[in-house]
């Protein structure tokens, strides 16, 4: 979880907070506020179903919906260590002698569905800057190099989540996405899931749907949001990939002057990429979810149109939050279920 979705998470559960993990501890052992954990767990459950999710959505039979909540409240719970550490962590000692297994840890309903969340276990690969200091003449480092990059490999746990929502007639998979996870480990992620709803015997999920229909619909509603990076070919054939700095809420890529001039130099745009943000403020908090749709080019294999075959929904901190970004997906999509 990124500090910023945490410390909205603290202050919806009524604990005041400082400029990080450290100083927010500290203000609340000094001012000895008493926190209310019951809420705090509460928030933080609702923030594994929905924060940071590489979505795809797999149409269901409606009548294949009671057959299919029914596998999913009868779910068996594992006994790893991730399901009795549930919705918190496993300490890292034990993290680091996990598995990649698949372990069902909860089951968990509310006003919009019902669903299953998975732990697993990724080793991800950061970059890491090496104090000269730790060499044996670092002035000699300093000499040869501005700076010494290593690669380490870190456990992170992820929490994934087989959704059937009550009023769509979409089965929705949700893969964890952290930074630094790579795109070939959440698809793995994603056929393994399906692997798992298919063995049930109740529905076969095949190709989830292409949210590719939803990009353009994004970029010529002015009033949808701010566009905050997209990628686009012109008729020139070249490829550009602009993106506004976050620092400026109230800019938009698609007025920006620079974008506005280009477009009307040439004849047209291929948009295959976009970032769309919206902003809510209520209680003194501001939420801002986002959705992000990317295919790998403009057009796809005999004209046909690129595959988007799911959407990173982040920041993300209340179920609300991803409900209106599905909602706004699914508008544009132009999906009838």
């Amino acid at each position: 979880m990124t500090w910023t979705n945490a410390r909205m998470l603290l202050r919806m559960g009524g604990v005041a907070t400082g400029h990080g993990w450290d100083q927010t501890l500290k203000k609340v052992e000094e001012t000895g506020v008493e926190v209310e954990y019951g809420k705090l767990e509460d928030c933080l459950v609702e923030h594994l179903l929905c924060g940071e999710k590489f979505t795809k959505l797999y149409p269901v039979d409606p009548s294949q919906r009671s057959a299919l909540q029914a596998k999913i409240v009868e779910a068996e719970l594992s006994e790893a260590p991730a399901a009795k550490a549930y919705p918190y962590l496993v300490p890292d000692d034990v993290l680091s002698d996990g598995t990649g297994d698949l372990n069902v840890v909860r089951v968990e309903s509310n006003e919009d569905g019902v669903g299953i969340l998975f732990s697993s276990l990724l080793w991800v690969k950061t970059r890491e800057e090496i104090s000269f200091e730790d060499f044996g003449q670092p002035e000699d480092m300093r000499g040869r190099y501005e700076e010494v990059i290593g690669l380490a490999r870190r456990p992170v746990q992820m929490y994934h989540v087989v959704w059937l929502p009550h009023h769509r007639d979409f089965l929705e998979v949700r893969v964890d996405s952290p930074r630094g996870i790579v795109e070939a480990d959440i698809h793995a992620l994603h056929s393994r899931l399906k692997d798992e709803v298919n063995s049930w015997g109740v529905a076969s999920l095949e190709g989830s749907v292409n949210l590719f229909p939803a990009v353009r619909p994004f970029y010529d509603d002015a009033t949808e949001g701010t566009v905050t990076q997209m990628t686009f070919q012109t008729t020139t054939g070249a490829i550009k990939d602009e993106k506004m700095p976050r620092r400026r809420r109230d800019a938009d890529q698609r007025t920006e002057a620079y974008h506005v001039a280009g477009k009307e130099a040439v004849d047209a745009i291929a948009i295959y990429r976009i970032t769309v943000e919206w902003g809510f403020r209520e209680d003194d908090l501001t939420f801002i979810p986002s959705v992000t749709l990317a295919a790998s080019g403009p057009s796809g294999g005999n004209s046909k149109d690129p595959l988007i075959s799911g959407a990173l929904i982040k920041n993300c901190v209340r179920a609300s939050d991803y409900e209106f970004a599905i909602e706004r997906l699914g508008k544009k999509a132009k999906l009838e279920h």
